[in-house]
C-alpha cells in the first residue's frame, strides 16, 4: 500500500482519482494547489506524488522541482500529468525530476502497470502503514462494570 498525494485543482477529478487509487489498495490525499501539496509532502512523507501541470501558484514543472528541492532526503516517486502529450512537454517533466507521467483520464490498468513499474525500478518504495497500539482492557473489572472502551 502506497501513501499518495494527488495535486490537482479539479474536485471531480480528485474524487475519481481517490476512488481509483483506493480500489487499488492505496491511501490518497488530495491537494488543490501547489502550496498545499508542498505542505502535505513535508508533513506526510508520501510514497508517491502525482502533479498536474495546471496548478494555482505553480507553472508546469516548477512543483516537481520544488518537491525535489525539499531537504531531509524526502524523495518520493513523482508522476506528472502534462497539459498535452507532446514529447517536449513530457521530456521537460522528466528533466525536472518526474519519474513517470500519466494522462487524464486515468486508465485503471495503466495506472496499476505504472505503479508496478515504479516499484520494480526501486522508485516507489511503500512504507508500512502506521498503526497505533491500543491496550486491551477487555478483561479488566472497569470494562465489565462500565461497558466498552472507546476505540481510537
Amino acid at each position: 500500500m502506497a501513501n499518495i498525494i494527488l495535486a490537482d485543482q479539479s474536485a471531480a477529478f480528485g474524487r475519481a482519482a481517490k476512488f481509483l487509487f483506493e480500489s487499488l489498495g492505496h491511501d490518497m490525499e488530495w491537494a488543490r494547489n501547489g502550496q498545499e501539496t508542498l505542505e502535505l509532502v513535508r508533513g506526510m512523507s508520501p510514497d508517491l506524488v502525482i502533479v498536474d501541470a495546471r496548478l494555482p501558484g505553480f507553472e508546469g514543472t516548477s512543483l516537481v522541482e520544488a518537491i525535489r528541492a525539499l531537504p531531509d532526503g524526502q524523495r518520493p516517486c513523482v508522476f506528472f500529468i502534462p497539459e498535452n502529450t507532446r514529447p517536449a512537454t513530457v521530456r521537460a517533466a522528466l528533466d525536472a525530476g518526474a519519474d513517470d507521467y500519466l494522462i487524464k483520464p486515468f486508465d485503471r490498468e495503466l495506472v496499476a502497470f505504472k505503479l508496478t513499474q515504479a516499484k520494480a525500478r526501486g522508485r516507489l518504495v511503500e512504507r508500512p502503514r502506521m498503526t497505533r497500539l491500543v491496550q486491551d482492557n477487555s478483561s479488566s473489572w472497569r470494562f465489565r462494570t462500565f461497558g466498552k472502551v472507546a476505540s481510537i
